[in-house]
């Protein structure tokens, strides 16, 4: 439905813009240029860098994301960011590409909240404003409504899965002007309460590679876990997303006309966020607003009922299942494992924690890293599925890892009934039968094989024809070894493994005794203390910071928090200066957690504050708290009597190298993120190998033939016989189950 220009209305609104590229000639990444004064350039930097699409070429696309900021003494203020990317800027960098300019709007969100801004009225309004940027600007209110008979089809399964909190990828839309897919996110997010807003992010276009973090997105291929929905033709969703399939039973379900239910929903401006209990909440506001004002009204109670006597509130699960994550000690384990599994009581709950043993690996951090994890995980899997919750599509993938632990499949498959064969072909005690003469068998063939190759022997004494020699590759590799502080392990490691595909031997070991004369590598903080070495690599400083959301705690109030032992400060893994920072504040409770669930933690309250590399973007404040307690550091790598090939490779990767420096491993296991690296920057190489022939030994001159591998079979083959007698001859001591029923 378009509207004549003399129904069209406009606001006014004030924004903020940046200004994305790079000089001409630069060989720098992309960086804010210029930007507005009304925000600091850490937060354009850290938006811009946090919902990087990798999107490139010369089409337009269009991103949607948000930002929010908090003053002293006032509420928090949230924006509705808008970026116009791939601008050609008329230049090109040092490597002769394409320089591309991407225009950042921020337009306050309360100033669009009462007038039901699309969009793409944003796009129309900054789409041609290029340099020319006036203080304020008219945007078009009053978004179109849907037609009587229209509820955008697809775009009602988009908006149902965006309820689970997981990515949502359109596929098929190549072809699709930019403006449709633009429209079509608005038409997502016209059945979305408008408060969601505040936390809407989309895009037209994303790479298929890229790690971004775009919530409702367009692709050639979806990511691994996120939600697909067809071009056009929607989507269906999962059986175990309950709250999701509960908004689309709304929206198909509505009781008002479509036109209705969109003005409805745009009338609801509060901020909602996309966790739980917001996904929560817009299932609520979303059954108020199907519902005609009649029936709404005839609902409500005429007079107040006694209040029934309140349960004691249960922590979510999923608030659980992020405590236990978190866990570092045994005890620890123990204790939040308890909680989680006292928890459980609806088959609800054991759909959201087999969604959980789904993407957190059956818990294998943290419940593999201590001694007898298998009662654990019986535990866990015998909380998360029963008798009505084992055939589901989890437990069907569970089953099929190779990653499951043992004890959960056996959970599973005893409920389902998924016996073993030979439990099928022969229940009850005539399994042990079958193995008995299965075992009986197999070891009277392998005897009789084994003693015929024994004493057959060769027809005559004879030795090696003198021109059967043997070639035998004898390998000699170069060792280079790597010295490094254990706190500079990761970097060490890295250095290690493209040493290893280059074709030379090479391991990390500390600061004990340097040759001189043999080749080595050292990373150091003081290049001084090793005159006449080649420098190899001298990134810049890398400095730790504290980070905190503002919803959850003050800046004011953080020396007050940080003098507190009930404060909790998630630290990633490879974080170097833990000494240092419990010698300062030694209250706190310090975590180390992988860097993929940092904003997590610390958006769903599990953590206080965090402490992560300032280069690091997360969508959260920033605070100089911690700066002279943790100050800057600085490394140099350092060679000496390297080969003149391994020095000139080493040194041509080393603006990757600074990055993978700055960046840190982020994950549980530093030294396989070293060697994903090392594999990235140098890819391994076929190494030359040395052959001499050795003449093979002759065969015994005389006497019996000894062949010891004869021997070895016969010995197997006499302890399977054995095996399989003792299985036939033994009583059982214990009462046979009698089928999978009597395991439950």
């Amino acid at each position: 439905m378009t509207q004549s220009p003399e129904t069209v209305r406009h606001v006014t609104v004030d924004y903020e813009w940046a200004l994305e590229g790079k000089p001409p000639g630069s060989y720098n990444d992309y960086e804010v240029l210029s930007h507005s004064d009304g925000l600091s350039l850490g937060i354009f930097d850290e938006i811009r860098s946090r919902y990087a699409t990798g999107a490139t070429g010369d089409q337009p696309q269009v991103t949607i994301a948000f930002a929010g900021t908090r003053q002293q003494d006032e509420g928090v203020s949230y924006y509705v960011v808008l970026a116009l990317q791939n601008e050609w800027s008329g230049h090109r960098d040092g490597t002769n590409r394409k320089i591309y300019r991407t225009r950042w709007y921020y337009v306050p969100f309360d100033q669009l909240a009462g007038q039901r801004v699309s969009y793409e009225a944003l796009y129309d309004a900054f789409k041609d404003l290029g340099d020319n940027r006036p203080p304020t600007i008219a945007v078009r209110a009053h978004a179109r409504l849907p037609e009587d008979d229209e509820l955008y089809g697809d775009a009602a399964s988009a908006a149902a899965l965006l309820m689970t909190g997981r990515h949502v990828c359109v596929l098929g839309a190549d072809g699709a002007p930019m403006i449709e897919r633009l429209r079509f996110v608005d038409e997502v997010a016209a059945l979305l309460p408008y408060g969601m807003r505040t936390r809407m992010t989309a895009a037209t276009w994303v790479s298929a590679t890229a790690g971004h973090k775009i919530r409702l997105s367009f692709a050639k291929h979806a990511a691994e876990g996120t939600h697909v929905v067809a071009w056009r033709q929607g989507a269906p969703i999962p059986a175990t997303e309950s709250v999701a399939r509960e908004y689309a039973a709304l929206l198909t379900g509505r009781r008002v006309p479509p036109r209705e239910l969109v003005e409805r929903l745009a009338e609801k401006r509060s901020p909602i966020s996309f966790d739980e209990a917001g996904c929560l909440k817009a299932r609520i506001l979303l059954e108020e607003c199907a519902l005609p004002v009649a029936e709404q009204i005839s609902r409500e109670p005429r007079e107040p009922e006694p209040t029934p006597k309140a349960k004691p509130e249960r922590p979510p699960i999923t608030r659980l299942v992020g405590s236990l994550k978190m866990a570092t000690q045994d005890s620890e384990v123990s204790g939040r494992l308890r909680e989680l599994l006292d928890a459980i009581e609806t088959r609800e709950d054991r759909l959201v924690l087999q969604s959980a043993l789904l993407e957190h690996d059956c818990f294998q951090f943290p419940i593999s890293r201590f001694k007898h994890p298998e009662p654990r995980y019986t535990e866990v899997a015998k909380a998360a599925f029963t008798a009505d919750t084992c055939r589901t599509e989890i437990a069907d993938v569970l089953l099929t890892r190779s990653t499951t632990p043992a004890q959960v499949k056996k959970v599973i498959n005893d409920l389902r009934g998924d016996r073993p064969w030979w439990q099928r072909v022969a229940p009850g005690r005539a399994g042990k039968y079958v193995f008995s003469v299965g075992a009986l068998a197999v070891g009277l063939v392998l005897f009789f094989f084994a003693t015929l190759s024994i004493f057959s022997g060769p027809g005559e004494n004879s030795a090696a024809p003198a021109d059967t020699t043997t070639a035998v590759v004898q390998e000699v590799r170069q060792s280079i070894t790597v010295h490094a502080d254990p706190r500079d392990r990761f970097l060490a490691d890295v250095y290690a493994q493209m040493l290893r595909n280059l074709g030379y031997h090479s391991e990390v070991r500390a600061f004990t005794s340097l040759d001189p004369e043999r080749a080595h590598i050292v990373i150091t903080g003081s290049a001084a203390s090793y005159p006449g070495y080649d420098p190899l690599l001298d990134p810049p400083p890398v400095q730790n910071g504290l980070v905190f959301n503002p919803d959850e705690i003050k800046a004011e109030q953080l020396p007050e928090a940080l003098a507190s032992d009930k404060t909790v400060v998630a630290v990633r893994t490879d974080f170097p200066d833990a000494d240092r920072l419990k010698a300062r504040y030694p209250e706190p409770e310090l975590v180390l957690l992988p860097e993929e669930e940092l904003s997590g933690a610390i958006e769903r309250g599990d953590v206080t504050m965090a402490v992560v590399p300032t280069a690091m973007a997360l969508p959260f404040e920033r605070s100089p708290l911690l700066d002279e307690v943790l100050p800057a550091r600085t490394i140099h790598v350092l060679g000496r009597r390297l080969p003149t090939g391994v020095e000139a490779s080493l040194e041509g990767v080393s603006v990757q190298l600074i990055e993978a420096w700055q960046a840190g491993p982020g994950r549980g296991d530093p030294e396989k993120s070293a060697r994903e690296s090392a594999n990235v920057l140098m890819k391994p190489v076929l190494r030359p190998t040395a052959s001499a022939p050795v003449d093979a030994p002759p065969v015994a001159e005389s006497g019996l033939a000894i062949d010891f591998g004869s021997v070895g079979l016969l010995v197997g083959a006499l302890l399977l016989m054995i095996a399989g007698m003792v299985a036939l001859f033994r009583s059982s001591s214990y009462a046979p189950t009698g089928g999978p029923a009597s395991r439950r």
